[in-house]
């Protein structure tokens, strides 16, 4: 998407200003709107449609990215470490949240590739970004580190401060 379009980053921007100074003014842009559910389908799996609807989703899969917001520590949770690093079971050792998110960002990849075009094969990933905070960061990196970026590669994983 480019900035300049208007679903790009000025037209966001002219949008954010444009609501930031009805709010301002105490106008509410959306009185006119009138939410409603909408209709939808039931799918259930091993059906056509679930599995025709399945295969849709999966074509589209390699314009997915992902973003974990791994900013928080454990201490409400009476743990002391950052909460990315949390066991999510205690059937397999080391089995962190983190890991967790790792293997299903490399799912989507696997599940992904297929339909990626020969030429892009090569430069294909499936983004994942993880969002730190001054409490978390460092620690990110390390158990990143410590787990070889859980396979992803490093250079596959962007983190931001």
């Amino acid at each position: 998407m480019n900035k300049n379009t208007p679903g790009g980053l000025i037209g966001y921007c002219d949008r954010a200003r444009g609501l930031l100074h009805s709010s301002m003014k105490g106008e509410n842009p959306f009185d006119n709107y009138n939410p409603e559910v909408p209709n939808g389908v039931f799918l259930k799996p091993g059906e056509n449609d679930f599995e025709d609807m399945e295969y849709e989703g999966i074509k589209e899969l390699y314009k997915t990215g992902f973003v974990l917001i791994a900013g928080g520590l454990g201490e409400r949770l009476g743990y002391s470490g950052i909460k990315v690093d949390l066991p999510v079971c205690t059937i397999e050792t080391d089995y962190c949240y983190l890991k967790y998110y790792a293997q299903y960002v490399q799912a989507c990849y696997d599940r992904a590739m297929p339909f990626v075009k020969d030429d892009d094969k090569a430069n294909f990933y499936v983004p994942f970004c993880i969002m730190t905070s001054d409490d978390t960061h460092e620690r990110t990196i390390a158990l990143l580190q410590r787990y070889n970026y859980f396979n992803l590669g490093q250079n596959r994983i962007d983190i931001v401060k």
